[in-house]
């Protein structure tokens, strides 16, 4: 049997190891560049991600007093508005498509005046004037905290339990007086009685509705708690602002005449002057449809009742005094005031209203000694 041969290994010259050698260091470094690169590529992601899932969400979109409002907070809120405004004009187009345009004209322009006003504020929602119902809610959470006043949880179930129509206890309808006994031949009519809900239907209702928020807004339950707590904190300090307004001011009673042109109050002015009776002038001549059969008398009333014009005349005359003419968008006005009182209670309109104006006058008092820091940019929006 023949023998193998071996091949013999040819020693490797200089030239050839120092060439193998260099070939090995280059495939080191490219090996290296490759691993920077791909780390470098991994890095920037991770820091991309990082920004837009962590960093953003995390960053401010504004700082009240020290308390951060998130870009997150801000951007679920935008979203949740968004979907209110689309959910009420959907209904709304609803109603209208079921209108007759000719038989129900005033419907149907009143419910185009409130898609009007929906669809300005969806033009503010995407808006920097959102921000700042946010950093009212911020405001109002800090000066409630300061009076001791809050909102529990048992608050915030109630109050989502009934705006769905849920009550835990149902109210027991009292029995109708009965005048004259029921006989064998008498007709009843039944009285129709509204199904209550039942707890296993709002709690399907409520169900729904949260995983609606959470596929719109990203909204958790108890993120929309919380949110139902700010609505719920802002009623108990207009109510506690509201306590502080006084139930009586200064009221006065006033005649006056109304006309259309400036040379008819003149002559009137002069008739005043020669001494008739401000009464009968004013049955006679003036154009105030609800004043003029009454001589003009416009009853009691307090500042604020009448157009700014007329107010500033009348609460600044003496009593008997006649003004001057004054001009309004209704004409030209001559006032006479018969009575004042200076602590006369307000009616239940009135007050309503000065209760709403006194909130609104210490909210902006609040913005106005805050300390409140801006970060918002249109890229702090959600997308569409």
């Amino acid at each position: 049997m023949a023998r193998r041969r071996v091949k013999k290994e040819v020693p490797l010259t200089r030239k050839q190891i120092s060439r193998r050698e260099r070939e090995r260091r280059q495939r080191l470094i490219l090996i290296g560049i490759a691993a920077f690169v791909g780390s470098l590529i991994v890095a920037i992601l991770a820091y991309g991600a990082y920004v837009e899932l962590v960093a953003k969400p995390a960053s401010p979109v504004a700082v009240v007093n020290g308390a951060p409002i998130q870009t997150a907070t801000y951007q679920k809120r935008v979203l949740l508005e968004r979907m209110r405004i689309d959910a009420e004009v959907q209904e709304l187009q609803f109603q209208r498509s079921r209108l007759d345009p000719d038989q129900d004209q005033f419907l149907v322009q009143y419910i185009d005046q409130l898609l009007s006003q929906l669809w300005w504020e969806s033009s503010q929602v995407d808006g920097e004037s959102f921000l700042n119902e946010l950093i009212q809610e911020e405001l109002i959470r800090q000066a409630a905290e300061e009076q001791g006043i809050a909102v529990s949880d048992g608050e915030i179930d109630q109050f989502i339990e009934e705006s769905f129509g849920y009550y835990r206890e149902q109210p027991t309808p009292a029995p109708s007086p009965t005048t004259e006994p029921i006989t064998a031949t008498a007709e009843i009519t039944p009285t129709v009685t509204p199904t209550p809900m039942s707890k296993a239907r709002f709690e399907e209702l409520y169900g729904d509705y949260l995983s609606t928020l959470q596929e719109v807004a990203g909204l958790s339950e108890a993120e929309y708690g919380e949110i139902v707590r700010a609505e719920l904190l802002r009623a108990k300090m207009e109510e506690f602002v509201g306590q502080q307004v006084p139930a009586s001011e200064l009221h006065i009673r006033a005649r006056h005449v109304l006309v259309e042109t400036e040379e008819e109050a003149e002559i009137l002015l002069d008739r005043l002057a020669d001494g008739e009776d401000f009464a009968a002038l004013a049955e006679e001549l003036s154009q105030d449809p609800g004043s003029a059969e009454q001589g003009g008398d416009l009853g009691w009333f307090a500042r604020g009742q009448m157009v700014p014009e007329f107010d500033e005349v009348a609460f600044s005359l003496s009593l008997g005094e006649v003004s001057d003419l004054v001009e309004t968008s209704f004409g030209f006005h001559i006032i006479m005031v018969e009575e004042r009182d200076e602590d006369r209670e307000l009616d239940s309109v009135m007050l309503a209203q000065r209760k709403t104006e006194a909130f609104q006058t210490w909210l902006f008092d609040l913005e106005a000694r805050a300390t409140i820091e801006w970060y918002w940019s249109g890229d702090k929006l959600p997308p569409e």
